[in-house]
């Protein structure tokens, strides 16, 4: 409504994502308070003055609405290198943490964080030392679902899978966004795709390959 075609990216990440790019990275969020969601937003277009006009018009909206409560606006390419430095420093931050469990899905907006809330519930409920942090392209409905613990164990990995993939698929939503399947979510893809339609897929790949040595293993087993 407000900024249409000059949109360039549309990223979010919760305040666990922040707090480890700090402790890990040293990146420090420019607003001076913690929030329990960080939104980020890149604009790109052709004429200055009528982009940052729409720029503002939104951030008026928004800051109306009550939905945003703080924010800033990068003023020069150095500001938006150091936002962007947080936002992009989650993954490193992760690892540099411990153990990561790592899923790339994607669900509606308004389930894109529920996830993340459940799964630490069912970490709670049964006592264990793990957390989930949620980061991803809202733009695209891309959430990208981290599991972080010291140490990886089958009583963590019993407790998110298949539950994950069950969960989103009740949802209408994919077991894989950007990555693909791959080799670990092949058992799962039934939750993504009819019986139907992953017969067609694997006819087409006898098709084409029927001594299955393209990418072999991969999204069909």
């Amino acid at each position: 409504q407000y900024l249409n075609e000059i949109v360039s990216a549309l990223e979010f990440f919760d305040k666990h994502s922040q707090r480890l790019v700090n402790e890990k990275l040293g990146f420090k969020c420019p607003l001076q308070k913690e929030f329990p969601f960080y939104f980020l937003l890149e604009t790109r277009g052709s004429n200055q003055d009528h982009d940052k006009q729409k720029l503002n018009e939104f951030l008026d909206a928004l800051m109306s609405s009550g939905m945003v409560e703080d924010g800033v606006v990068c003023e020069s390419d150095t500001q938006a290198q150091n936002v962007w430095k947080i936002r992009e420093g989650i993954a490193e931050a992760l690892i540099k943490k411990g153990a990561v469990y790592k899923y790339d899905i994607s669900l509606s907006h308004e389930h894109m964080h529920e996830l993340a809330e459940i799964i630490n519930k069912r970490f709670k409920e049964q006592n264990l030392n793990a957390y989930a942090v949620s980061y991803g392209h809202l733009g695209d409905c891309n959430l990208h679902l981290n599991i972080t613990t010291p140490s990886y164990s089958d009583q963590i990995l019993n407790t998110i899978e298949p539950f994950i993939f069950e969960w989103t698929s009740e949802r209408k939503g994919s077991i894989s966004a950007e990555h693909g399947i791959g080799l670990n979510k092949a058992k799962y893809l039934h939750f993504s795709k009819s019986k139907e339609a992953i017969d067609v897929m694997k006819q087409l790949k006898n098709l084409f390959d029927p001594n299955k040595i393209l990418n072999p293993y991969k999204v069909l087993v």
